[in-house]
């Protein structure tokens, strides 16, 4: 399984990128999974959800199942760590949006388009593969992310 982070600032375009790379990787019949962080442990749930009831009266796991689809909610801290491990052999790649700090293979947005931050700190960032922006990098970002997924090296 091959594992790409896309980390940057607010609105820098991080879910549109992988959005299109799942595209790409569907489109080559490979299978993709995504991970993505949020700062925010309110908002994610409906307050009065049957789903939020659950997990505050204290039930460790819910699994929600539609038609359609399942989720899983764990009322627990994440572990990254293992759910890379739990996804192992399961999917081709796995794209993780956020996690800055983690020392997976990373492409780095740099311009948010609601306030134009561009302070881009390198050292904050470890094992950067490119450093890009989203006005004008998209076509060429794409192209190198097709190439790399498509590479059977795995990182």
């Amino acid at each position: 399984m091959k594992i790409l982070q896309v980390v940057g600032f607010k609105n820098t375009g991080k879910t549109t990128l992988v959005e299109k790379m799942i595209g790409l990787l569907r489109a080559k019949g490979m299978k993709a999974a995504v991970i993505k962080h949020h700062h925010l442990d309110h908002g994610i749930m409906t307050e009065g959800s049957d789903t939020s009831r659950f997990a505050g009266c204290g039930a460790d796991v819910t699994i929600l199942n539609t038609p359609g689809m399942s989720m899983r909610h764990e009322n627990r801290a994440p572990d990254l760590k293992a759910q890379i491990r739990q996804l192992e052999g399961a999917v081709d790649v796995l794209l993780i949006e956020g996690y800055k700090h983690e020392s997976h293979p990373k492409i780095v947005l740099t311009h948010s388009f609601t306030d134009g931050h561009t302070n881009v700190d390198e050292a904050e960032f470890v094992n950067v593969l490119i450093y890009a922006d989203m006005r004008y990098d998209e076509s060429k970002i794409i192209e190198w992310f097709d190439e790399w997924s498509s590479d059977d090296e795995t990182v």
